[in-house]
């Protein structure tokens, strides 16, 4: 049995490629915090670069100031609908637990603390009395935190990965070009769009903090029918940022179409994971779109105030340049 922590090389069809999961959801909506507002600044006339660059695993990390104090290094990810801070970073801070809540990641649910931060600021981008999760170090691999789509809320998100950039922009307003990929928000934050995989529609969760793609049982029964011969790597055991350990199946994916590209050679986990259940995903096949599938991108954006999502394809020079395997 191999053992998936974060990284791992599994042969071939793995290569040297690391390996890591979505990050958190709050299991049930929380109520927020009386005074919760989103603080008005010039990112609504302009865009902003954030100070960010990737970490170990290839997924874009944000320089951000938590009461006043930092930097500190967040992870930008688009899976999960909430803000998290390490164990280690709210000690420093001295936070004070204001309850506790359920907080769902890919692979299980845990009871969590949680506090309210001051502010929040990434960029020129700041949140006040911002309800977040505290999650063991162990979890969050190096990182401090994690930026969840609730920074985000009604703003543009693009990542230009060759360049290691993510920008924080205006939303788009509504144009009679016909958008590249009309994008849904499952949970009122998660990012999802159509498309298919192989022969199979699916529907697809857009995921910055997942280092790997992860596909439901459906989606693996399904492909299992329609693709007999793809290669795969079995009992992979992976971990979440909750702790939870599940088991999984690596497999080599067919072509993956979107409205807005497609990719050839693409991989994922199947997996049972309980996040799916939550999502109401069980009986159709869906997946989580991870960094070593947005990888192939020269850059993407997911709009959260017109529900758009687009991208562009990197070019074979820009691939093997990056040695394909990180998010630049």
């Amino acid at each position: 049995m191999i053992q998936l922590n974060r990284r791992a090389a599994l042969g071939g069809l793995l290569a040297a490629s690391p390996i890591a999961f979505a990050g958190a959801s709050w299991a049930q909506p929380p109520v927020a915090p009386t005074g919760s507002r989103l603080i008005p600044v010039e990112e609504d006339e302009i865009a902003i670069t954030l100070d960010a660059w990737t970490d170990t695993y290839g997924r874009p990390t944000a320089s951000t100031t938590i009461n006043g104090e930092g930097p500190f290094a967040f992870m930008v990810d688009t899976g999960s609908t909430t803000t998290v801070i390490s164990q280690r970073l709210a000690t420093l801070l001295g936070t004070i637990n204001t309850g506790e809540a359920i907080v769902a990641g890919t692979t299980g649910t845990t009871i969590t603390p949680v506090t309210a931060l001051d502010t929040v600021q990434t960029g020129a981008v700041t949140r006040e009395r911002l309800r977040v999760a505290i999650l063991p170090d162990t979890g969050l691999a190096r990182g401090d935190g994690i930026l969840g789509a609730d920074v985000f809320a009604g703003k543009r998100l693009h990542f230009a990965i060759r360049d290691k950039l993510v920008r924080v922009e205006p939303t788009k307003r509504a144009t009679r070009i016909a958008p590249r990929g009309n994008m849904r928000l499952r949970n009122g934050m998660l990012a999802e769009v159509d498309g298919r995989v192989g022969n199979i529609s699916a529907k697809l969760m857009l995921d910055t903090g997942a280092d790997h793609c992860i596909a439901n049982l459906a989606l693996g029964e399904a492909l299992r029918t329609e693709h007999p011969r793809l290669e795969r790597v079995s009992k992979v055991r992976v971990v979440g940022v909750t702790g939870h350990k599940i088991l999984g199946e690596y497999v080599a994916l067919p072509r993956v179409d979107l409205k807005a590209f497609s990719v050839k050679d693409a991989a994922a986990v199947i997996a049972d994971a309980s996040i799916f259940k939550l999502w109401e995903l069980e009986k159709e096949p869906a997946m989580i779109v991870g960094v070593n599938l947005l990888s192939r991108l020269s850059s993407f954006s997911i709009d959260y105030g017109a529900r758009v999502f687009d991208a562009e394809l990197a070019s074979a020079s820009d691939l093997i340049a990056r040695n394909t395997g990180a998010f630049g």
